[in-house]
Parts: structure tokens; sequence; C-alpha cells
């Protein structure tokens, strides 16, 4: 099994998921894309000064044979404090990408003159926009830069003129910021729901049980998905015993709830046991000491020994001094 990051990425790679992603959390709920619109691309971009940088997803976003943007998603399980510049760095790079197989093409047509041959790049040239989507589903809340200007020390003289400087936005999906998970799809709702949910098991619960129906009969994929990102891995065992590829999730709750009560009364008891234990030595030994000292001031010496070895005189002793 690979990292939640990675694990998150293949989960998101089906163009129905992917979709939704962008749908709910770049468009506010607006079905701008459709599955059957977007196309592979590779996520590894070529560096200007050599080497490569991949990203976590990226796809072409087609409507019929024109291309109107690049959408890629960045999976975030710790908070990254320079994500502006990460997501500039990436998105200059298939920026230039773009650049570089228009001005290759160019360059083998021969079909430019004067300053555009210089640049190998027309003034009619154009690069399809690129929308970044971060995916941010740590358990702790996002404190880190939004923007490229929050990563800026601007000094007192520039601060009128901040606007001159370049600005660079990230788009942020918080999972456990989403306030209605019903607008998005069953899949995503359902894992989503236990990213939100996973530090408070009340909640959870009372999530599955308002959703009982989808939670019933939840995909494979979707539970491997939840064990790696959550860490969930009780629910290895169901995923076991899965039937049609679905796993009823409702029950694979109900009785880790019931196994983790049985664990915890068993522990309680123990506990019991032991505190019960050395309450009672306790007790004992202020008894015991208690009665030496009243022997001790009877001067009664022969009992003393005579006590400590048999309980039973012992016993009558107790009763004789009122000792309990």
């Amino acid at each position: 099994m690979g990292t939640p990051d990675t694990s998150l990425g293949s989960y998101l790679k089906d163009p129905k998921r992917f979709a939704d992603m962008f749908n709910q959390g770049v468009f506010q709920g607006e079905i701008k894309i459709l599955p059957e619109e977007l196309k592979e691309l590779d996520s590894v971009s070529k560096q200007s000064r050599g080497g490569n940088r991949a990203r976590d997803l990226v796809k072409q976003y087609m409507y019929e044979d024109t291309k109107l943007a690049i959408l890629a998603i960045e999976n975030q399980n710790n908070i990254q404090y320079f994500m502006p510049l990460k997501n500039m760095l990436y998105d200059s790079d298939f920026y230039n990408d773009q650049r570089k197989t228009i001005s290759k093409t160019h360059k083998e047509t021969k079909d430019l003159k004067g300053d555009e041959y210089i640049s190998s790049f027309s003034k009619n040239d154009k690069l399809s926009p690129i929308i970044t989507l971060v995916i941010y589903y740590g358990d702790k809340e996002w404190n880190a830069p939004k923007e490229l200007h929050e990563m800026l020390e601007v000094s007192p003289k520039l601060k009128p003129f901040k606007e001159l400087i370049q600005n660079y936005k990230i788009n942020l999906l918080e999972v456990s910021k989403i306030d209605n998970l019903d607008t998005y799809s069953d899949d995503m709702k359902v894992l989503f729901g236990f990213i939100k949910y996973q530090k408070d098991k009340e909640q959870l619960q009372e999530f599955i049980s308002k959703n009982k129906e989808i939670f019933s009969c939840v995909p494979l994929e979707t539970c491997s998905t939840i064990e790696a990102v959550t860490n969930t891995k009780e629910i290895r065992k169901y995923m076991e015993k899965k039937e049609n590829g679905v796993i009823n999730v409702c029950q694979a709750i109900e009785d880790m709830k019931k196994s983790s009560e049985a664990i915890g009364e068993k522990r309680g008891e123990a506990r019991g046991k032991a505190i019960g234990k050395k309450q009672g030595e306790k007790r004992g030994e202020i008894r015991l000491s208690t009665l030496m000292n009243h022997l001790f001031e009877d001067e009664r010496i022969n009992d003393v020994k005579k006590a400590i070895n048999d309980s039973k005189f012992r016993k009558n002793l107790y009763q004789e001094y009122g000792i309990k």
C-alpha cells in the first residue's frame, strides 16, 4: 500500500471523481466539467535547468476538439507552508512545456519571420490556462499561506506599491471544513465523511447513521482508500470478507463499536480488580498495624508472633479489639 497522497491520487484519477472535485471544490457546485471531457496528460514536466517535476494528477479539459484548460490536483496530508510558491513553479513548468511544444512546431514548419521567428512564438499563439486544486485532508486546521503575498517580506517603503508585486493564489479545498457533503457523489461523500469526522467517533457514527443507504454498499476501492488515508486499519478484515465487491460499512462500524466496548469493559474489570486488590492490601496492612499497636500497648508480646502466623487467632483478636 502506498502513502496516503498516492492512494488518494489513484482514487481521484477516475474521471467522474476528478470532475466532481473541480465542480465542487473550484466551481462552487456548478457542473462545469463532465467526465467525458477529460483527457489524460503526463504529470511530469521538464524543468528549464534540467530534471523533472511530477504533479499528483493532471488532465486536459476538452470541449470537442478544443483544449479549454489543464486541470491539476495536489493532495496534501500535511500542511505545506510554501504551497503558493510550489503551485506557481508547477504551473510555470506546464506553461513552459506548452510554449516549447508550440515553438518546436514552428521550427519544423519554418512558418515564422522577424520577431516571431526569433521568439519561435507568434502573436496569435495561445496557451491553455492551468487550474490547480489543492486538496488538504489533514486533521489540523490549515494555517499556511494561501497566496504568494503572504510569503513575502514587504518593506514599509514598498507597501504602497504592493499591488505591483505579482501575486499567486491557491485554490484550497480543506476537507474538514466542507459544510455540505451532500453535494458530492456518493463515493466522495463516503470518503470525505470519514476524513472529516475521523477524530470524532460519535460524529462519524451519526454521519453514517444518516446515510445508511450509501454506507451499506461501499465499493472496495473506496474502503481501501479510507483505510489508507484515515489509517482505519480495523476495516481491513471486512474488506477481506467482501461480497460482490462492496462492503457494508454500517455493519463494520457497529461491530467495531461493540468490539471496542467489550475491550473497554474487559480492561475496566481488570483495572478494577487491580485497584481493589491494592486497596485490600493497604486496608489489611492498616488493620494488622493497628492490632500490633494494641498488643504491644497491652504487653501481650507472646500473642504478637501467634497473631502473625495464625489467621484464625488474628481474626479473633480483630473482633476483640473492634478492628474492622
